[in-house]
């Protein structure tokens, strides 16, 4: 699929950690069936029939959902949670195998996945969906960033990190000039041209296991979210956070410009990566690899707000996950022909979760006013926040709808609340 997930050691002050968060993170089909799984940042993955929307089951598991992706034969539903790839049992959730993983990429209907891990072996590492064994293993000149397939799955994409680049001036093959409108393309590329800093980018045929390309190319791509690495014909494409390359059979890297350009905080290739799609807030383009032409979509249905956060395709069908629990499915055309809502309550409630972070108690004291004070709006009892000094999940209140629930978190963010709140169901 689709997003490049990192897991990264860091030293911080403080941690945030929540019960249930509740944010979505991957959606994918499973072959020769109806069904299509949605997970995310909890313990459940939603099993939906792709034509009607309608919940199928639900399978529940012992950690996080990072990505999701199957097996060619759909025997195997593959879940990466940022520690471990595990291989399941689509029907009950059971886990039959599982390998260790980092920097970990999963992929639609693939006979691979892949651990591009530039932490420890410093190797992009190609395992097998069907039984999880190593494939190749492959060690780059340069620390990877990401990797993917060619749509035949004959050739290995290697992008790499932020590096100095030597005769970048030389590199740029289209000087690109300010647009007359902001967007974030453009932006990205001025500041890139001549930063003097750069990617490199190796092609490797999974064949012999030899390089047949490799290069430095003048930009530095970034996965804050949505990450896409594809071919369609002789041409290789790149797809990220604030820019989207063309990179030829010869290794020179050209800038794609759309007046419409939007962050990619979802991004996939579809029909055979003959286009690629980018989403932000359920909005965004979809570019033809064969003419280079961009068509815009507008998939909110009442001018609402919410991140897009993968995306997939079903034939001529893309499915678009949000974050808000809905999909959204285009046509050929770009063109909305459906929406379904996922159901995520457990019948018990949903509840509104709080980071109590601050170490001074005059600082807490203000926070507890502030929510106790819209707790007492809804005949709810109020929260003694020094019961729970340092904890990162503290349920302060718990609505019988989402929409309840939604509700509070913005009146106690009105009011002036500082620290971070979270809605989940109460599981």
């Amino acid at each position: 699929m689709k997003k490049a997930i990192l897991l990264v050691l860091i030293s911080l002050s403080f941690s945030i950690t929540f019960a249930f968060d509740n944010d979505l993170t991957s959606i994918c089909m499973r072959p020769n069936s109806e069904e299509m799984y949605v997970g995310g940042e909890f313990k459940t993955i939603f099993v939906i029939n792709k034509k009607t929307g309608e919940e199928i089951r639900r399978l529940t598991l012992e950690t996080k959902t990072l990505d999701l992706q199957f097996s060619q034969d759909g025997k195997n539903l593959i879940v990466f949670d940022g520690n471990k790839v595990m291989f399941l049992n689509p029907e009950t959730g059971e886990q039959t195998y599982f390998v260790k993983g980092s920097t970990v990429r999963l992929f639609e209907n693939a006979p691979y996945f892949i651990d591009a891990d530039w932490i420890f072996t410093q190797s992009v590492i190609v395992y097998s969906t069907e039984d999880g064994s190593q494939v190749f293993k492959y060690k780059p000149e340069f620390k990877t960033l990401d990797a993917g397939f060619s749509p035949d799955f004959k050739e290995l994409i290697i992008l790499g990190r932020s590096m100095d680049i030597k005769g970048e001036k030389g590199l740029v093959q289209t000087k690109v000039e300010e647009a007359e409108r902001y967007n974030v393309y453009n932006k990205a590329y001025l500041e890139q041209q001549n930063d003097k800093k750069g990617s490199g980018f190796e092609v490797i045929d999974m064949t012999s296991k030899q390089s047949k390309l490799k290069v430095e190319i003048p930009y530095e791509t970034a996965k804050s979210f949505g990450l896409s690495i594809s071919k369609y014909k002789e041409n290789y494409f790149i797809s990220c956070w604030d820019m989207l390359l063309k990179i030829d059979s010869d290794g020179k890297a050209f800038p794609i410009e759309c007046d419409d350009a939007s962050f990619a905080y979802a991004t996939n290739s579809i029909a055979n990566a003959s286009k690629i799609v980018v989403s932000s807030t359920k909005k965004g383009i979809v570019y033809n690899c064969e003419n280079g032409s961009f068509v815009t979509f507008d998939a909110r249905d009442n001018n609402e707000f919410a991140y897009s956060t993968d995306i997939t395709f079903d034939n001529d069908l893309v499915y678009m996950l949000n974050k808000d629990f809905t999909i959204s499915i285009l046509n050929e055309k770009a063109m909305v022909v459906n929406r379904y809502k996922i159901d995520n309550s457990t019948g018990k409630g949903f509840g509104v979760y709080y980071y109590n972070g601050y170490n001074k108690k005059e600082a807490r004291d203000k926070e507890a006013a502030i929510i106790n004070e819209a707790l007492s709006n809804y005949d709810l009892p109020a929260i003694d926040l020094e019961q729970h000094i340092g904890s990162g999940d503290v349920l302060i209140g718990t609505f019988e709808t989402i929409e309840k629930a939604e509700e509070f978190k913005k009146l106690t963010k009105s009011k002036g609340l500082s620290y971070i709140t979270k809605i989940a169901p109460i599981e």
